[in-house]
């Protein structure tokens, strides 16, 4: 929905990927699918837009996956799965120090996409604080750093 009052700057953009321990049998694979994961005892976010989305996507496929556990937070579910648990969806950038570590692996979503886009709103009739507008210069000249964002669209 856009609304012509706002502002939107575009961020970071993230995508949803397949964590698992390095030694599973899915970290030997480039990609997997949904199915592919769905063989494997699944450890969930208990809410939230990436449980929401696996939930859908779960859904579409008609399948109903064998989760073990429904973790609070992010950091939870990396240590799950990083001790063998089981295996997960986890936004890449979640990661990045996991991998560089070798406690996980990251499989790509062979046969789906998830992302989520980040952005910072604003209200195109309210004055920004210098702080908020130092603030945001700061956000978008990162973002230029990071060739998976589009250019910037403002509304």
């Amino acid at each position: 929905m856009t609304d012509a009052r706002l502002t939107v700057v575009p961020i970071h953009r993230d995508e949803l990927v397949i964590i698992a321990p390095p030694h599973h049998p899915l970290a030997r694979l480039k990609s997997a699918t949904i199915e592919e994961v769905g063989a494997f005892p699944l450890l969930m976010p208990k809410s939230g837009h990436t449980r929401d989305a696996l939930e859908n996507l779960f859904h579409e496929r008609r399948m109903k996956p064998q989760v073990s556990m429904e973790l609070d937070s992010s950091e939870l579910l990396k240590r799950f799965v990083a001790a063998d648990v089981g295996v997960g969806f986890i936004a890449r950038s979640n990661v990045a120090e996991d991998v560089r570590a070798n406690t996980l692996a990251i499989i790509p979503i062979a046969d789906a996409h998830i992302r989520r886009d980040l952005a910072l709103v604003f209200r195109k009739d309210k004055a920004l604080s210098r702080a908020a507008l130092v603030f945001i210069d700061t956000a978008v000249k990162i973002k230029a750093f990071d060739p998976s964002l589009e250019t910037v669209k403002r509304s």
